[in-house]
């Protein structure tokens, strides 16, 4: 039996998402995010490999970069794999995953 092994924890979290490729965008949630991606629930998630768009809102704030689609489940939803984040959003990022680790919601 394999153990899945990740580079970070994740943490729950619940934002709203929009993804996009070049040539549609579509709406999901958000379901766990880390430092390095997060997982969203959608019914009609992009193929694994996917170049894509991120933008998750909360109701205070705003987080958007490139990303990678690292697995897909038709039906389910797909894990995210981000790419360089720009550094007003990598403190936004933490900001999340700091409020996550202490039980605060993203409200």
């Amino acid at each position: 039996m394999s153990e899945e092994r990740r580079r970070a924890q994740r943490y729950a979290f619940v934002a709203t998402a929009e993804v996009e490729t070049s040539v549609c965008a579509r709406n999901a949630s958000v379901a766990d995010l880390s430092i390095h991606g997060c997982y969203l629930t959608m019914a009609d998630p992009f193929s694994k490999g996917a170049s894509v768009v991120l933008k998750i809102r909360t109701n205070r704030e705003f987080f958007q970069c490139h990303a990678t689609v690292a697995h897909s489940s038709f039906g389910i939803g797909m894990g995210l794999e981000f790419d360089k984040v720009s550094r007003p959003f990598q403190i936004v990022l933490q900001q999340w995953l700091l409020d996550a680790l202490q039980g605060i919601g993203a409200c």
